[in-house]
C-alpha cells in the first residue's frame, strides 16, 4: 500500500439540533460530501474511503482502476480491519482479471439515491451560480424519487438497470395517469441520477439515454396554462384585498414568479427609474434565497399600473409601521410583519378567480404561474419578437420562450398570416 505523507484528514460529521423525522446531521454532512480516505496508522491505504450515511452510520467504498477506468464500489465491511482486508481480496480479482466478489455490486437505487440528493443539498445556496441548487428543485427531487423512482427501482443493484427496466418505469408511471409532461421530468431525475452515478464509477452508462425517441413520453400538458385577457386580469384585481392586490399586480404585470415577488426588498423596488432589481426569492423555508438562474437576475421595467400599486401599498404599509418600509424589508408581508406564503396568495387568487367567474365550469381555475403565461399572451399579441419576449421574462434565450409557448407562437403564425392575406398579399 502506497503512504501518504500528508496524515489523516478531518473524519467525522457535524453534529446539531435534529428536528424529528429528519436526518440527525445539519449543513448537509453526509453522502458524498463526507467521503475521506482511510488510513492505517499513518499510512494512507490507497482506493479506500469512509463515508457517512443520512442516518449517521458509516459505509466503507474502493475506487479502483479496472480497463482504464476507475470504478466505485461499497464494501459489506462494517469495520477498517474488515474493510482492509476486502479491499486487498479485490485487488486480487481485479489483477487476475476475474469478478469481484464484493457486496459493492449489490449498491442499490435507493442508496444510490440517498447519496445523491445529499450531494444536491450540500449545493443548496451554494455561491457559484453552476453548482447551485435550489431548495425547492431537491425537495421535487426527492418526492418524485421517493414516490415514483425508488418503490419501483430501489431494492434493485444499480448496475443491473438498463433499457428494459426503464421502459418498464415509463410504462408503469403512464398506467399510473401521470402526465406525459410529469413522467419527463421524471425521467430526467433518474437520468440525473445515473449520470452522477457515471461520475462516481458504480456504472458505466446512463441507461436513460439509451431510450429512443418512440420509447419517450411526450412533453405535453393534459391540461393548458390560463391566458388571461386584459378585462379578466382587471376584474381579477379589483376582486383582490389591500394586502394581495400588489402581489398578484408584480406577478403579473413585471412577470415575476411568486417566489420572486415575495422575495422583493423595498431596496429592490425603484420608483424613480421604474424598474425592479429581481436578486432573490422567498424559500420554502421563509428565507430569502437566490434566484433560480442568472439569467433571472436581471431588472425589471414597472409598467404604471404596477407603480402605483406599489406605491400605494408602501404607503399602507409605512402607515403600520416605518420599519416595514426599511430597505431590506420585505415589499410583502403579513399583517405581524412576517414573509408572505405562497399558499395565502394562492387561495386569494383562487377566491378572486371564483368571484369574477374565472374558475368552475370545466375551467382550469387560475393558478399564480398563469399570470407570468397572461405576459407572454399579451407581448406575442403585441406583436413582440422571441427574443425581446425572453427578455421580459428573463429567460436564459429566445429558444426557452419558444419551447414554453410553443402553442401560443403558433397562434401568433397564424394570426400574422390571416393578416397578410387580409392585405391581399399573395391572393
Amino acid at each position: 500500500m502506497a503512504v501518504d505523507k500528508s496524515g489523516p484528514g478531518a473524519a467525522g460529521t457535524a453534529r446539531g439540533p435534529t428536528t424529528e423525522g429528519s436526518p440527525p446531521v445539519t449543513k448537509a454532512v453526509y453522502g458524498a460530501a463526507t467521503r475521506r480516505p482511510v488510513y492505517s496508522g499513518n499510512r494512507r491505504i490507497r482506493g479506500l474511503y469512509e463515508r457517512t450515511l443520512a442516518d449517521g452510520s458509516s459505509v466503507y467504498d474502493v475506487a479502483l482502476r479496472l480497463a482504464g477506468q476507475v470504478r466505485r464500489h461499497r464494501l459489506a465491511a462494517r469495520t477498517k480491519t474488515d474493510a482492509i482486508a476486502e479491499l486487498r481480496a479485490l485487488q486480487v480479482d481485479y489483477e487476475r482479471g476475474e469478478q469481484h466478489r464484493s457486496a459493492a455490486a449489490a449498491l442499490t437505487v435507493a442508496e444510490l439515491a440517498s447519496d445523491w440528493l445529499a450531494h444536491l443539498e450540500a449545493r443548496v445556496g451554494h455561491r457559484d451560480p453552476k453548482r447551485r441548487y435550489s431548495a425547492r428543485t431537491v425537495a421535487l427531487y426527492r418526492q418524485r424519487l421517493e414516490q415514483h423512482i425508488v418503490p419501483a427501482l430501489g431494492s434493485r443493484p444499480v448496475d443491473d438497470i438498463g433499457l428494459a427496466e426503464v421502459r418498464r418505469l415509463v410504462d408503469r408511471l403512464g398506467v399510473a395517469g401521470l402526465a406525459p409532461s410529469t413522467v419527463t421530468g421524471i425521467l430526467g431525475i433518474l437520468s440525473g441520477l445515473f449520470s452522477y452515478a457515471v461520475k462516481g464509477g458504480q456504472v458505466e452508462r446512463n441507461p436513460v439515454r439509451d431510450l429512443d425517441r418512440d420509447d419517450r413520453p411526450g412533453a405535453g400538458r393534459l391540461s393548458e396554462p390560463r391566458y388571461l385577457s386584459i378585462d379578466e386580469i382587471a376584474a381579477l384585481i379589483e376582486n383582490l384585498s389591500d394586502t394581495f392586490r400588489p402581489v398578484i399586480a408584480t406577478c403579473t404585470f413585471a412577470g415575476l414568479r411568486i417566489s420572486e415577488a415575495l422575495g422583493l426588498r423595498w431596496r429592490d423596488v425603484d420608483f424613480t427609474a421604474a424598474t425592479i432589481d429581481v436578486t432573490g426569492q422567498l424559500g420554502t423555508n421563509g428565507e430569502r434565497v437566490p434566484v433560480k438562474s442568472p439569467a433571472s437576475a436581471a431588472p425589471v421595467r414597472m409598467l404604471p399600473a404596477l407603480a402605483r400599486e406599489l406605491r400605494e401599498h408602501r404607503s399602507r404599509q409605512a402607515s403600520r409601521d416605518l420599519h416595514r418600509v426599511h430597505a431590506d424589508a420585505l415589499v410583502f408581508t403579513t399583517a405581524r410583519g412576517k414573509p408572505q406564503s405562497r399558499r395565502n396568495a394562492f387561495r386569494a387568487l383562487h377566491n378572486a378567480g371564483n368571484a369574477v367567474g374565472l374558475n368552475g365550469d370545466g375551467k382550469e381555475p387560475v393558478g399564480l404561474h398563469d399570470l407570468r403565461h397572461s405576459l407572454a399572451a399579451a407581448g406575442l399579441e403585441a406583436g413582440m419578437s422571441l427574443a425581446e419576449l425572453a427578455s421580459i421574462l428573463r429567460h436564459a434565450n429566445a429558444r426557452v420562450t419558444a419551447q414554453v409557448y410553443a402553442g401560443l407562437t403558433d397562434r401568433t403564425r397564424e394570426q400574422a398570416t390571416a393578416k397578410l392575406a387580409e392585405t391581399g398579399f399573395g391572393q
